[in-house]
């Protein structure tokens, strides 16, 4: 059971049940819908970060995989060990970000790995490694890295903080190629 509940039905306004309707049956996205003036900010910006960034689809769940990891989000790692696997990270990669190795991780998915890694533990980054990922990324790829980094770790302190359990069914476990589509989840652009 959540410590915080799950708000009910006839708590939500329309706009907020038009918004959920339009999003996968996350528990996560139910919670959010608890705090109506957040909901649909948290949420774009949720969008933002998994659909229409630049940066590399894999590098981006390498980053999402160390934050789980870091500050012990089961129910991000859950959710996103299937999204890993579905944008093309490797299992060897995904098991070894969950017990935090590096041996079969590119370097390039190592520096993100410890660059996550420093900004969930440390709240900013080392500037020598954010030196290093600008020069590996460019700025907007490494501003859209920090970005992701700092949404998953207020995420993770979210579903720590109210509870929030890994749904019986694994909403993520069934997404297809198709659920990484900017276009598929519609209310970011104003719908």
């Amino acid at each position: 059971m959540s410590h915080i509940p799950y708000p009910d039905e006839n708590e939500i306004d329309d706009q907020t049940k038009r918004i959920l309707e339009s999003l996968p049956p996350l528990n996560i996205v139910k919670m959010f819908a608890g705090a109506p003036a957040a909901f649909k900010p948290l949420t774009d910006l949720g969008q933002a970060v998994l659909l229409h960034a630049e940066l590399d689809a894999r590098l981006r769940q390498v980053a999402v995989l160390t934050v789980a990891r870091v500050t012990g989000s089961e129910y991000e790692r859950v959710q996103h060990e299937n999204v890993a696997e579905l944008v093309g990270l490797h299992e060897d990669a995904i098991k070894a970000l969950g017990a935090g190795e590096t041996g079969p991780l590119t370097e390039s998915q190592e520096l993100v790995a410890r660059y996550a890694e420093d900004i969930a533990l440390n709240v900013g980054a080392d500037p020598a490694l954010t030196a290093r990922l600008t020069d590996l990324l460019g700025r907007q790829q490494t501003m859209e890295l920090i970005v992701c980094c700092a949404y998953y770790s207020a995420v993770a302190r979210i579903i720590e903080t109210c509870g929030v359990k890994v749904e019986d069914e694994v909403p993520s476990a069934s997404f297809t190629a198709a659920d990484t589509d900017p276009g598929r989840w519609g209310h970011l652009e104003g719908n």
